[in-house]
């Protein structure tokens, strides 16, 4: 058996899209930058599996937001997304649709409980305790940054773009003040949502590293 995370995606409303056509061209090409992007954390490549629904495997648990956040930025149209933690079972392929074991089941519940709970984004690991901890801390950030204005999800991209981008070079792209630009973040509830987000990636690694759950501390890194 091989440890994988497996994220399943499906589109919104697909088919009461009127440009599906064109929208599927862009997610193909979506599919290949996150391919090339991730490709150092991949298993099986993103492809089209049903319909408007895509999927891929990944070998660890490090990258799952990053995933996620990229295609919040990128898919042209809002989307449902399932994330399974466990195993496979069968020999590994570089085709999702080649291969099976717990996180394929997982994912696929993942992605049904998203759609019936309304979320973007859902856990499944097989342990109720840390996908109840998971989920809620997820749907409370999905819920902050649902309210983000443009403006201020613009200046967060652009801070979450590249590391060590500073407030002072966010003030130099946007040519507004440092003290602008502390305002946005601060409105925002950026600081408060890198903190969640630092909660959901400690708890996905130790599921990775099958260790027991304990309690998060704030100096506590997902590097051990």
């Amino acid at each position: 058996m091989h440890f994988a995370c497996v994220i399943t995606v499906d589109i919104k409303g697909s088919r009461k899209l009127k440009n599906r056509a064109e929208v599927q061209s862009k997610i193909l090409n979506l599919l290949n930058s996150l391919n090339i992007k991730f490709r150092d954390f991949l298993i099986a490549e993103f492809t089209m599996t049903l319909g408007d629904e895509f999927q891929g495997v990944l070998k660890t648990t490090s990258v799952v937001l990053n995933v996620f956040k990229y295609l919040e930025k990128n898919l042209p149209v809002r989307f449902y997304c399932g994330v399974g933690i466990g195993s496979i079972e069968t020999p590994l392929s570089r085709k999702p649709s080649e291969m099976d074991g717990s996180a394929f089941h997982r994912s696929r519940d993942a992605l049904e409980e998203a759609k019936k709970r309304k979320v973007e984004l859902v856990f499944k690991s097989g342990n109720e305790e840390t996908d109840f901890l998971l989920n809620s801390v997820t749907e409370l950030i999905l819920h902050v940054k649902s309210k983000w204005t443009k403006r201020q999800k613009d200046v967060i991209n652009f801070l979450e773009s590249q590391e060590n981008v500073k407030l002072s070079d966010a003030a130099r792209r946007f040519r507004v003040s440092k003290q602008a630009i502390s305002k946005i973040v601060r409105a925002a509830g950026w600081k408060a949502v890198r903190k969640a987000e630092k909660v959901v990636e400690y708890y996905l690694k130790m599921l990775e590293l099958g260790k027991p759950v304990s309690v998060y501390h704030a100096k506590t890194t997902t590097g051990g």
